[in-house]
């Protein structure tokens, strides 16, 4: 079977959907599924230094970057417009991810056009939150663009029930599918925190205005003031002009010796960030999934989560953290919690571990792919 995937962008810059896309293809590849890619060079406002015309291959998997035409979030391609217009027919299904996009209207139409399947993955974009955000050019977008192309899709891919409960409100519950993203880190070891040593808490996200930053730095402020000794590194990069915005509140709060801005980190890098961590928190007031939540869990951090984050539920559950609601007072007592009793907080990573290591697998992910790609494909 030939698959192929088109998305927006893959730079490392746009987080969770770049991983997940590059998790789910070298596992879909494994599972003996032809894998292709069809995506931008876009890496926020520059570009990635990747061959544009002929394919790329990463651990399997053929990708086809195209350059993009014009400066933008809707990142406009006439080449990918174009090649997909020559070679989609090629492809037994294509699985388009994100809406509001320029690819999502180029892949739906010419699978439309050539009689394709397809399976669309919207990233949370269907979310309250998200839909509130620029609403004033997301509802004519949505009624006159979007809702067709949901209306034409074989399937929507979505990766929680919370999502699900997002894609019924637009009226195509009977098409939703739930299946969850893999774990993309090794499984790990919760860490002791040493007597006297601060609570060193991480956030590991895009920096972005729906990740709710802001309440988080005034959490650790309350925090600290109250006597918890904890410190965050913030790890991830965005939009340079809001990532200086929150460098300069971070000062403005007086935390210069608690909070450090590390910018984007991957790799073993990351991998080490979150195994010197105590906890993970991420206060998004939106999060369809939470892939990075995921992979501290599979580190062994326990996390302090906001309700509006989804995989929060399963958090909870399993006792593998903390949910918390998303304004500063609320979030400081979840810190204030956690280091308060270091057996619960050592408890709760090994809880988390477990959780990541037995509900979030790549493999399972594959493999209920390509059960709804079977179904779906043309007889």
């Amino acid at each position: 079977m030939k698959v192929l995937h088109v998305i927006p962008a893959i730079a490392e810059r746009y987080g969770g959907p770049s991983v997940a896309l590059r998790g789910m293809a070298r596992a879909l590849v494994a599972s003996g599924i032809d894998v292709s890619v069809a995506t931008t060079n876009a890496d926020g406002r520059g570009v990635l230094d990747v061959p544009l015309g002929s394919p790329v291959n990463e651990d399997g998997v053929r990708i086809h970057y195209f350059g993009r035409s014009v400066p933008g979030e809707w990142k406009y391609s006439w080449t990918l417009a174009t090649w997909l217009a020559r070679h989609i027919a090629e492809f037994d299904v294509v699985h388009v991810h994100a809406l509001f996009s320029f690819s999502t209207m180029a892949g739906c139409r010419w699978s439309r056009r050539r009689r394709i399947p397809y399976v669309l993955r919207p990233l949370g974009t269907l979310g309250e939150w998200s839909l509130r955000q620029g609403s004033w050019k997301k509802r004519p977008y949505m009624a006159l663009v979007e809702r067709g192309h949901l209306d034409s899709a074989s399937a929507i891919h979505v990766t929680s029930e919370a999502e699900r409960d997002d894609i019924v409100r637009q009226g195509f519950g009977e098409k939703a599918e739930v299946i969850p993203l893999g774990l993309s880190v090794p499984l790990g070891l919760p860490r002791r925190r040493n007597a006297g040593e601060p609570l060193r808490l991480v956030y590991l996200s895009r920096i972005h205005p729906k990740k709710n930053l802001p309440s988080l730095l005034e959490a650790v402020r309350f925090a600290r003031r109250a006597g918890v000794p904890a410190t965050l590194a913030v790890a991830g990069s965005g939009d340079d002009g809001y990532v200086t915005e929150m460098q300069q509140l971070s000062r403005s709060l007086g935390l210069e010796s608690a909070v450090t801005f590390l910018g984007a980190v991957h790799g073993e890098d990351k991998l080490s960030l979150l195994a010197s961590s105590h906890a993970f928190v991420l206060p998004s007031f939106h999060e369809n999934f939470g892939l990075a939540a995921v992979e501290a869990m599979g580190m062994g951090v326990p996390v302090i989560l906001a309700e509006g984050v989804a995989v929060a539920a399963d958090a909870q559950t399993a006792n593998a953290g903390i949910v918390a609601g998303i304004e500063p007072t609320q979030l400081a007592n979840a810190i204030a919690e956690i280091a308060g009793n270091e057996e619960r907080r050592f408890a709760m990573g090994g809880n988390a571990r477990d959780l990541a290591g037995s509900s979030f697998s790549w493999n399972a992910t594959a493999s209920h792919l390509i059960a709804l790609y079977q179904r779906v494909a043309r007889p």
